[in-house]
């Protein structure tokens, strides 16, 4: 699968293809990334410095193909939970506070009271692979236009993935930033893609309302009585206790309940309420969440979905501290997202190749969890898989040497890039519903 992989990804580079493969080899072996161009250090990296922004300033890459292509080599031995395969659609953000020549920088925070970062904003949509694991596997990624929304891009990756997909249920989780009307409408017109997203405690949904008497006039009713998700009016449909990765839990489920604007998408209301050894509350508050899919699923199923989305954090945190995520100073859109998807395209062949390398890990680091072997982590794949991709060879053709270029001409002075304000979004385009 990895050769097949690599062979397609090199295929989907439509310009300066060989430098783009070099590019994600060396990042994928990396010890550590604080620039684009200290990659031409790396031994895979068989090209001169310059060529690093060559590829990332006039590249081009088919991010059409490519999306097939991470679908088509997901890992077979890709975990499920009841028979549903388990995606996760979230963003990153890049603080880019000082760069006034990056065109379309905006203002956004990670949650409420977390100060404001202006910068860009990538959505990206990933496949959970190993439950209790922080692997993922990369299907999609978007930068947020300033005129868009999170749930906007991220709705628009949910209709991409259900046009090349199969037929297996499938369920998309993702947090309470995601659950409103823009996003989970795109669910009413899918059959077999469903969505778990959290809801937070001070919001209303409504009930079914109430059967229309014969002969009754009028406009049929879309909504019936209120239900207040921190206050519930009446007593919860299903009650299960269970236990997920040693952590007791009691679950609460109301169905037969919708959002104002959204009334024929009727789903179900769940309450995580986590719990100590002596029965009593952990947290203040309860996790609420909000599903779509079929009521027969079981409560412990659905919270252990939510549960295996902060993979997809883990992710962000070691593709940013290892691997250089956000550490391209390019001047260009084009440039910065080219560089982006180097970095998934990277930690997708650690993915892929988790399995066949030798396991190095230290002997200070654990082996084993609960009497079984504990899988290799991102971090501990990359230090050991310099080897296997230098006997695995590469797709990409080798160097050509042209001697040196001619140059800036006497004289040449580059004209001062131009400076573009922070985009501020008003009241109006902040309201997701």
């Amino acid at each position: 699968m990895i050769n097949r992989f690599r062979r397609e990804v090199y295929q989907s580079f439509e310009q300066r293809a060989d430098v783009g493969m070099d590019l994600v080899d060396a990042l994928t072996s990396a010890p550590m990334v604080e620039s684009p161009v200290g990659m031409s250090e790396s031994p895979l990296f068989r090209r001169r410095f310059s060529s690093v922004y060559d590829f990332l300033n006039s590249g081009r890459i088919a991010y059409y193909r490519l999306r097939r292509v991470l679908y088509r080599n997901q890992p077979e031995e890709a975990e499920t939970i009841a028979g549903y395969e388990v995606y996760a659609a979230d963003c990153t953000r890049e603080p880019t506070p000082e760069a006034e020549t990056l065109p379309d920088r905006g203002q956004s925070r990670k949650g409420r009271g977390a100060p404001i970062e202006v910068g860009h904003v990538y959505s990206w949509l990933v496949r959970l692979v190993a439950n209790g694991t922080s692997w993922c596997m990369p299907l999609d990624i978007r930068r947020v236009p300033t005129d868009s929304t999170d749930s906007q891009v991220g709705a628009e990756q949910v209709a991409t993935l259900a046009a090349q997909c199969n037929r297996r249920p499938k369920v998309v989780v993702a947090d309470s930033l995601y659950c409103n009307v823009v996003f989970l409408s795109v669910f009413m017109t899918l059959q077999s893609i469903f969505a778990l997203v959290r809801i937070r405690s001070n919001r209303v949904l409504y009930e079914e309302p109430p059967e229309r008497q014969p002969g009754q006039r009028g406009r049929p009713r879309k909504h019936g009585a209120k239900f207040k998700i921190s206050a519930p009016s009446r007593k919860p449909d299903r009650v299960e206790a269970c236990s997920v990765l040693g952590q007791p839990m009691r679950l609460l489920a109301w169905t037969d309940l919708h959002f104002y604007k959204l009334p024929f998408l009727v789903g179900m209301v769940l309450s995580v309420e986590f719990l100590k050894a002596d029965g009593t509350p952990r947290f203040k508050r309860p996790l609420y969440l909000f599903w779509t899919g079929p009521t027969s699923v079981a409560l412990a199923d659905l919270a252990q979905m939510y549960l295996w989305r902060f993979a997809i954090e883990h992710m962000f945190r070691f593709l940013k501290q290892h691997m250089g995520l956000t550490a391209s100073n390019s001047p260009s859109l084009q440039a910065r997202l080219r560089w982006v998807w180097s970095c998934a395209l990277a930690y997708t062949q650690l993915l892929l190749t988790r399995h066949k390398i030798a396991d190095r890990r230290p002997a200070w680091h654990p082996t084993y969890v609960r009497g079984r072997l504990r899988p290799l982590t991102p971090r501990q794949v990359q230090r050991s898989v310099l080897p296997f991709l230098l006997t695995l060879g590469s797709p990409a053709s080798p160097p050509q040497p042209a001697g040196k270029g001619a140059g800036r001409p006497l004289g040449y002075r580059p004209k001062p890039r131009k400076r573009h304000p922070v985009v501020k979004k008003s009241k109006k385009q902040r309201k997701t519903a």
